[in-house]
């Protein structure tokens, strides 16, 4: 079992990215911290993500952009040093609010290029899948702890203990920064195949990145009305909490599969397997009609979530070892986690959540016709 799991330094970058992304999986904790003891209201509350997401995506693209000529380590230095600051400055102004969304804004930028250090990291290596299935499983597992332990110990944590805890997690990143390669792609030897914009305009990057992005967008758009889908099957509080809870844990055992897999089908078979079988999971989540079925429906659509997504990013990796590709994939995620939900919201009405599974089994299909492509491209251009 030891010798399936990567070695130290990839266990560290991980970590240093699930460091990067502290908003995204404790986002529900951040909500509840503002509304009860920061004076936000929850639409200001939710404000405070839109202004992460304008972060993120903005240096996702100027990365992407750059990548080949980025030095990861000091990258990645800098941004999580900014990040920092910027959490400080948000425990003493989150009173400010206009201030205060400025700076989210700023936290959201540095630390996305942390988060685009890592992720190009990764695509140098040689089983990219297995990194991106660690670095998922991290998320997946440090998430779940968190949503229950910060809820339950430290109830009464206000913005400022907050934000300030988050900043001394920032600041320990600066430490597992050291085990990025210091050296940019081009300097470094790797494997370039053109330059950052030919890369990632090219058809196969292209149909890559939208497969990824309709991935995102059936994920996100079941994940935003999954409760309300349990509430309207009749399930009560304790029934819904228990099985979003075990559901997001076995995110863990999905994305630990891929350390198992490895390339041994290449990266497109899974993929192709994990969508088709997150189809019939999602079929018949919005099926359930008891709390066992429930239960497994959604805990085996968190697996094939976790199990599929790090296989989509390591076929951008394959395009493109120097880390453009897979960079820009933090646009495609972006993207169709705001067009996935926005999408289902246009069909719902009157609880009645087909639409839901309409918007999330056709975005499905689109990332598999994309994924259909791009493996045979990757085919072609290996024989």
């Amino acid at each position: 079992m030891l010798a399936l799991l990567p070695g130290p330094r990839t266990w560290a970058v991980a970590l240093l990215g699930c460091i990067s992304i502290i908003p995204v999986l404790v986002g529900p904790i951040i909500t509840g911290v503002l509304v009860d003891f920061g004076g936000f209201t929850d639409r200001s509350a939710g404000i405070t993500a839109g202004f992460g997401a304008i972060g993120s995506v903005s240096i996702a693209l100027i990365c992407a952009l750059t990548m080949h000529h980025l030095r990861l380590r000091r990258l990645a230095m800098a941004g999580i040093a900014v990040a920092a600051l910027g959490n400080v400055g948000a425990a003493l102004l989150y009173t400010q609010h206009e201030l205060f969304y400025l700076l989210r804004g700023v936290n959201a930028f540095a630390a996305g290029a942390c988060y685009a250090a890592v992720m190009s990291s990764f695509a140098r290596e040689q089983h990219s899948e297995r990194c991106y299935g660690l670095f998922m499983m991290l998320q997946f597992g440090l998430a779940a702890v968190a949503l229950y332990a910060l809820p339950t110990y430290l109830p009464e944590m206000n913005a400022t203990q907050m934000y300030l805890g988050f900043a001394v997690c920032n600041l320990l990143g600066l430490a597992l920064a050291t085990a990025l390669p210091d050296s940019a792609a081009l300097a470094e030897g790797v494997s370039i195949r053109g330059s950052e914009w030919r890369l990632i305009l090219a058809l196969p990057a292209l149909a890559g990145l939208l497969a990824l992005c309709a991935f995102e967008a059936s994920n996100v758009s079941t994940d935003a009305y999954i409760e309300r889908i349990a509430v309207f099957a009749g399930l009560s509080d304790a029934e819904i909490g228990t099985s979003l809870g075990i559901a997001s844990l076995m995110g863990v055992p999905g994305a630990f599969a891929i350390l198992w897999l490895s390339d041994r089908f290449g990266h497109a078979r899974p993929v192709l397997a994990g969508i088709t079988v997150g189809a019939v999971s999602l079929y018949f989540t919005l099926h359930a009609e008891s709390f066992t079925s429930f239960l497994m429906w959604t805990s085996i659509h968190s697996v094939t979530w976790a199990f599929t997504l790090p296989y989509i990013q390591s076929l951008l990796a394959d395009m493109d070892p120097g880390g453009a590709v897979v960079t820009a994939g933090g646009l495609a995620s972006g993207a169709g986690g705001g067009l996935g939900p926005t999408a289902a919201a246009l069909t719902v009405s009157n609880e009645d959540y087909s639409g839901v599974l309409w918007v999330g089994l056709a975005t499905y299909l689109v990332a598999a016709a994309c994924i259909l492509f791009v493996g045979s491209r990757l085919q072609a251009a290996s024989e």
